[in-house]
């Protein structure tokens, strides 16, 4: 297998494969003009026959052959045919095709009528697709045509505030997929990231390894009726992904590219170089030393005073920033014919952060083909690779923040200083680290899904389908750090770590679908399959290497050699039962049931069993509905059901045994030690989420008002929580199952059109959340005989509170001259607050201060305004709510890790002085004893994306062969409003985190 999946090979597998596949249907199409001239040229417009609107987009092809065109965004088309008589088929997604003879026509305009069995929308729902109208749970679909022009580099981006009760975060580096939390918090110490899918299949590497544009649609499935049917993981919600396929007959060719610079959106305020004179003699003040100006030189250190006098100074941030550039091109062909479907796509990304030498790399290669073998028998491969190289030892921010801005960067030969000053070398230069170091960090990723469908002939709506689906991922972090000539100590190092994953999912699914009479219909779906996910890593160290010329090609040249491996292992098997039935098509019911085993629990209890049921009312089809005319659908929906959560590593429920190594001295060799290092817990079980979702659908005046609005309760049971053990136990923590949470929340969607009038139409959408999750019991035990259960101190788990909080002593102001001041206070201290009114201050005032984690309300709201080929589009992200704590406020203390009196920067918190007396702020001196943090808002406002559109008329593009041609310009975050300190509140990056980045970016779109 190792062989069979090296990096390179796979890369020359699946380009090999593409590239065969293209000969192949090449070879079996037909050639792609019926003349080399063209005899005369035909014209016309597309029309929809009831409202007599143009429609973009349509197929028109010569009937026979693949020769033909796209309407453009006028409906209007030309066309070369023979000249002889022929035909021209025209198909539009929605409308019924049709085909037209040509005659001796020059103007042919042609009308269609909408298809009525595809006129509702079609989602994913898991194993299969429904109309939207059909759909019981809740399930969310993202317009992936929203985004698909905007400079995302993976695809969580497209999620960001556009989703009701989808929380997406990110820091803004390259190559990092950010966190997902779909409808709050559930677990205190499992996991809570949602389930992924692709093309039906479990997808475990990360979500950020899939191309954007080769994504047709995306789901969220967040009740437990929508997510029951992959119960194991489900119960932090599941996201579905569908790749695209050819839609036409005629070959598709598309590329799209987009080209971007980035500038920070925010820099943390650190101390000016003025600022830093004013700290310096302040601090100077309250230590009761001398301070005086004129003698600054004096107070200054050796390495920063030629500088000051001089007149020269740094911006840290500027020192380790880099010009940020994005870039990206994807290429397409897509296609199919009477017998086979096909869509291959390339992708090149390069990224470059803003922060030196932090960079990605990304190529994706696809191919999706399909074939029907015969009438019963269609047989499929999707099979996707990536690499991604994140290679480069980026400067780290946290480096930088506490650098003097009168620091010497340089040495006279322009290699970077050890430090920056070297008199107090706690400013390591960023730049030393990186300069003698070496980096090189890959990661791959093949995953496949080969299928068969097999449609029973003998039984008329009975389906069969195997799926199996391997995912091999490897990836590599090779580090080398070379000898500094000035150094006398041997600094030379290299180490390798090597990873390799291999998983897969094998399913046999059948479905049956019958249509009982005009009032009964219904579908059923089972599901049996196998999965296993195995990884294997080593890591080999070397130090003190004799000689660095080899790097990490030859670790023995090390003097001291640490080697470490690893390797787990962990199979589940499922079964699903799952039906959908439909009476008088208004009455809807799902039920489903299934059943998991997990190799990570323990013996008692490796299966658990999840149901869920859910119903919907379509109101609208309801005859006393029907007089209404504002309302042109309406629909109310009611699931309940169980979902399971398994995120736990394997063998937690084991006990293990560990070594040491001792020796005695007595002269003799080391002696070797084995102990149990982890407890046992034979009855580790399933954490299971209960869902109850309440749901209106509605459309209303002619479908130019839509929406969606749902409430939902969870209760969170057998809570896997790493429990601490008291140390005479011989063990730190055991993983059990305990305690219970509670998620309630509200969401609403809301799409409008607004204006729609002649060239000029303006659409608006709306999204609103609000989740409210607490603990609801831990331990249940009552230690102190209050009648309540004892919170979790020490973890900060508070019974009937959120999940992620602040406890903390609460401020309460800034002793000032003439104040009551306890003894070792002073002027200018923080005053906490005695919330017990005991006359002491201690950890029983501690108090809840505010929720963090995750916002009480998030919003999104999407303009689009659209006129003739011109689109803007404008969409703004917000979140309220959340505080989180900002210890770099802390003036000075370890606590704050700033030091005012020694040659270091910090963060201008500004502080108080006997001539500025704040309220808020306390003195330079103040050495926080209590060890108290500084809390500040996340709330923010944000212009997350602006973009605008042209779409080049299709006069302009025909002699360039073109069906579309389609021009962007781009903005992204471009304006934050919020009161945060750090980087960006949305990431909670602090004063040491890495910046946001605020991108323009010029796209191209065309097809041909």
């Amino acid at each position: 297998m190792r062989n069979l999946f090296s990096s390179k090979k796979m890369a020359q597998y699946l380009v090999r494969l593409s590239l065969l596949w293209i000969v192949a249907l090449r070879a079996f199409s037909t050639v792609w003009a019926t003349s080399a001239v063209p005899d005369r040229m035909i014209s016309g417009t597309v029309r929809d026959a009831e409202n007599k609107a143009p429609l973009p987009g349509v197929n028109v092809i010569i009937k026979g052959t693949q020769r033909g065109t796209v309407t453009n965004v006028d409906g209007h088309y030309e066309l070369t045919v023979p000249d002889q008589d022929v035909q021209l088929v025209i198909s539009f997604v929605g409308y019924l095709p049709q085909t037209v003879d040509v005659g001796r026509n020059a103007t042919l305009d042609i009308s269609l009528k909408v298809d009525q069995k595809t006129l509702d929308e079609i989602v994913v729902v898991g194993y299969g697709t429904q109309s939207k109208r059909n759909v019981t749970g809740s399930i969310a679909k993202v317009d992936m045509k929203l985004t698909e022009n905007l400079p995302n580099t993976n695809v969580t981006q497209s999620l960001r505030g556009r989703v009701a009760g989808v929380q997406f975060t990110d820091n803004g580096r390259p190559g990092q997929g950010g966190s997902i939390l779909v409808r709050g918090p559930r677990s205190l110490s499992g996991g809570n990231d949602p389930l992924i899918i692709v093309d039906g299949i479990m997808f475990n590497a990360s979500i950020n390894y899939l191309n954007p544009n080769d994504i047709e649609s995306m789901e969220v499935l967040k009740d437990a009726s929508a997510a029951a049917i992959y119960g194991s993981r489900a119960a932090n919600g599941v996201i579905l992904v569908t790749t695209k396929k050819g839609t036409t007959e005629k070959p598709t060719i598309r590329f799209n590219t987009f080209v971007g610079v980035s500038d920070w959106s925010k820099k943390v305020k650190l101390l000016s170089p003025e600022r830093y004179i004013e700290k310096t003699l302040e601090m100077r003040r309250q230590l009761g030393l001398d301070a005086d100006p004129s003698k600054i030189l004096t107070y200054l250190s050796a390495t920063e005073v030629p500088n000051y006098e001089a007149g020269k100074t740094t911006d840290p941030w500027d020192a380790i920033s880099q010009p940020g550039r994005v870039s990206s091109y994807d290429l397409s062909i897509s296609g199919k014919t009477n017998r086979t479907n096909y869509y291959l796509s390339a992708s090149i990304t390069n990224e470059q952060g803003l922060i030196y030498s932090d960079q990605q790399k990304k190529l994706s290669v696809r191919s999706n083909i399909e074939n029907q073998v015969t009438d019963w028998l269609t047989i499929g491969l999707n099979a996707s690779f990536l690499k991604r190289d994140l290679s480069g030892a980026e400067l780290s921010p946290s480096d930088a923040y506490d650098i003097s801005p009168y620091g010497t960067w340089y040495n006279a030969d322009g290699s970077p200083t050890r430090w920056v000053v070297a008199e107090d070398q706690n400013s390591a230069n960023p730049h030393y680290n990186t300069f003698f170091s070496k980096n090189e960090e890959i990661y791959y990723n093949l995953f496949t899904n080969v299928y068969a469908l097999v449609d029973v002939p003998f039984i008329r709506g009975l389906s069969y389908r195997l799926n199996y689906s391997p995912n091999y991922r490897a990836d590599h972090n090779f580090n080398f750090t070379r000898q500094d000539p000035t150094r006398t100590d041997n600094m030379a190092s290299a180490s390798k770590f090597n990873r390799e994953d291999f998983d897969w999912v094998q399913e046999n699914i059948l479905t049956y679908t019958r249509q009982i009479n005009a009032s009964h219909s219904f579908d059923a779906t089972l599901l049996y399959g196998w999965n296993h996910r195995g990884v294997q890593a080593t890591t080999a160290t070397a130090t003190q290497l004799s000689s660095d010329a080899l790097s990490w090609n030859n670790l023995g040249l090390g003097g001291i050699l640490t080697n470490t491996s690893s390797a787990s292992g962990q199979d589940g098997v499922s079964s699903m039962f799952r039906l959908n039935y439909r009476f008088r098509n208004r009455y809807l019911a799902t039920f489903t049931v299934r059943r998991d085993g997990s190799s990570v629990f323990a013996a008692n209890n490796k299966y658990a069993t999840f149901p869920s049921a859910s119903l919907a009312w379509v109101a609208s089809e309801e005859p006393f509905v029907k007089k209404l005319d504002f309302i042109s659908s309406l629909k109310f929906r009611l699931s309940y059901g169980a979902v399971g959560n398994q995120g736990i590593s394997p063998y937690q429920s084991l006990s293990s045994a560990d070594i040491t190594r001792y020796v005695f001295g007595d002269g003799g060799s080391t002696s070797i030690g084995v102990y149990t290092n982890r407890m046992a817990n034979s009855n580790l079980k399933w954490e299971t989420t209960y869902t109850t979702n309440a749901a209106v659908d509605f459309e209303l005046f002619k479908n130019r008002i839509g929406g969606t609005i749902e409430v939902y309760n969870m209760n969170t049971r057998d809570l896997l929580v790493q429990r601490s053990l008291p140390t005479m136990t011989g063990f730190t923590s055991v993983w059990t199952n305990l305690g219970a949470t509670n998620n309630k929340g509200l969401e609403v969607t809301l799409n409008t059109l607004n204006i729609q009038k002649g060239p000029f139409e303006w659409s608006s959408n709306f999204v609103f959340s609000a989740n409210r999750n607490k603990i609801v019991h831990l331990y249940q035990s009552d230690t102190n005989g209050d009648g309540k259960e004892d919170d979790d101190l020490g973890n900060r788990w508070f019974i009937g509170k959120p999940m992620n909080l602040a406890f903390d002593y609460e401020m309460d102001g800034i002793y000032q001259v003439g104040d009551e001041i306890p003894a070792g206070f002073k002027p200018g201290f923080v005053r906490l607050k005695d919330r017990n009114n005991d006359g002491k201050l201690n950890a029983d005032d501690k108090t809840v201060i505010g929720q963090t984690g995750q916002p009480l309300y998030r919003w999104g709201i999407t303009n689009n305004v659209r006129y003739g080929p011109f689109t803007l589009s404008v969409f703004l992200n917000a979140m309220q709510g959340w505080i989180a704590g900002f210890s770099e406020a802390d003036p000075n203390s370890n606590f704050g890790g700033n030091y005012p009196a020694r040659a270091l920067n910090q963060f201008d918190n500004e502080w108080w002085t006997a001539e500025n007396r704040s309220n808020t702020n306390p003195s330079l001196g103040y050495n926080n004893p209590y060890q108290h943090n500084y809390y500040f808002s996340r709330n923010f406002v944000r212009i997350q994306d602006v973009s605008l559109f042209y779409d080049v008329p299709s006069k302009l593009i025909q002699r360039a062969k073109l069906t579309n041609l389609r021009v962007s310009v781009n903005a992204k975050n471009l304006a934050t409003w919020t009161k945060w300190p750090g980087t960006d509140p949305e990431s909670g990056g602090g004063a040491k985190g890495f910046p946001m980045p605020r991108t323009l970016a010029l796209g191209l779109n065309l097809g041909f």
